[in-house]
């Protein structure tokens, strides 16, 4: 039995960004326009400070073991680097939240104009995107949950295993709190403090990784949508009359106006987004390289952690990228479409129209990030680039 939003005959209606929303809500940051509890922000701004305050018991744990013992450095970086950047996507989601709020409600209704038009083709394609989204969102997700329980499960073994000798009261991950924290009666209460503090991270980790890739596959639905209504309008007529060109010309600039939209809200996503995309795809690329490190050094039980950990932070960029690819395919395929269609039997007006959809096609709708757009060449160079970390740091080591 499996929940029922990863069914496929859940209600589309909230199935649009349902991971964006249910990560972030479990955090406290909602995007409806319905005015907010005392309690909301009281646990966002708790959340926030926990992961904060989390990152820098890591970094002090890192820092303090750089020389006296690189591996349980090593340790601690690793996961400091992805909550870093987690921290800085959960405080940039958090003010730009109105924007998000508006961009979630512009794309709702855009993709409703779609859903009245009573098109089996539509409504397959919308169905199948939806799925998609939600599923691929929640597979993150819950990587991300099996990953902080590795870690849990791997600190809580180790506490067991040295049961007899001196008992060290160390944290699910490499963290060094003030003294009393590692001690009783004050442990248990900060080591559920510091387990919270990876399930933080993963709540605004898949959220905002889900917004991404959510938005590039409604794009990339709603370009179909295009495709498929450029196709309907010039389909081949045998000396179409003057009433049937003045309407196949009105619906060619309803399409040129629709695409105008769609390329005006992939620009404001692309400024809400930009920075934190950077910024995933950098820290990224750190993480794997750095699990891959990792794993080399341990060995047994310890692996596995990092194995799940490597494969969660890597099938997330799989996402940013496959999304981008869509996204810039569809809007590829819009002006085929329309150069494949029968529009040497339109009149000089209906042409002239169709030569626009085809030039303006020629450049694909991309999300605008800086130095690249998220592709599968550049998944490619990602992966390229944590290999050739690790073969740097294998000549050190």
């Amino acid at each position: 039995m499996y929940p029922r939003f990863l069914d496929r005959n859940y209600p589309l209606a909230k199935h649009l960004f349902f991971v964006t929303r249910y990560s972030f809500g479990l955090l406290g940051l909602g995007f409806d326009q319905k005015p907010l509890s005392w309690f909301q922000p009281t646990w966002l701004v708790f959340n926030f400070v926990n992961l904060a305050h989390c990152c820098q018991a890591e970094f002090v744990f890192g820092w303090s073991h750089l020389r006296t013992s690189p591996v349980d450095a090593m340790d601690a970086f690793c996961p400091l680097a992805c909550s870093a950047t987690t921290l800085f996507k959960l405080g940039w989601m958090w003010w730009r939240r109105q924007e998000v709020a508006h961009l979630m409600e512009r794309i709702r209704l855009l993709i409703e104009e779609q859903e009245h038009r009573g098109d089996a083709r539509r409504d397959t394609a919308q169905r199948s995107y939806y799925v998609m989204v939600t599923r691929c969102g929640m597979l993150v997700f819950t990587l991300g949950s099996i990953t902080t329980g590795a870690f849990v499960l791997r600190s809580l073994w180790e506490m067991f295993v040295r049961r007899h000798q001196e008992f060290k009261f160390d944290m699910p991950f490499r963290m060094l709190f003030p003294e009393f924290a590692h001690r009783m009666p004050w442990f248990p209460v900060f080591y559920l403090y510091s387990t919270w503090s990876g399930q933080v991270t993963v709540y605004a980790f898949a959220g905002t990784d889900g917004f991404f890739f959510g938005f590039t596959l409604y794009m990339a639905y709603l370009l179909q949508a295009l495709r498929y209504d450029v196709q309907d309008a010039l389909k081949p007529l045998e000396e179409p009359s003057v009433r049937e060109c003045q309407i196949c010309c009105q619906r060619l600039s309803n399409i040129v106006d629709r695409h105008n939209e769609i390329e005006r809200i992939v620009q404001m996503f692309s400024d809400i987004m930009a920075a934190p995309t950077f910024v995933h795809f950098v820290s990224a690329s750190l993480v794997i390289a750095t699990s891959v490190i990792d794993i080399l050094l341990y060995s047994g039980y310890n692996i596995i952690r990092y194995v799940v950990y490597t494969f969660t932070v890597s099938s997330a960029i799989f996402l940013y990228c496959y999304g981008g690819t869509e996204m810039s395919t569809e809007s590829l395929s819009l002006g085929e479409a329309a150069y494949s269609s029968a529009w040497y039997k339109w009149d000089r007006e209906t042409r002239r129209r169709v030569f626009l959809i085809i030039l303006r096609a020629q450049r694909p709708i991309t999300v605008r990030v800086p130095f690249f757009a998220p592709s599968l060449p550049v998944f490619t160079s990602v992966i390229k680039f944590t290999g050739s970390i690790v073969a740097l740091a294998k000549t050190i080591l």
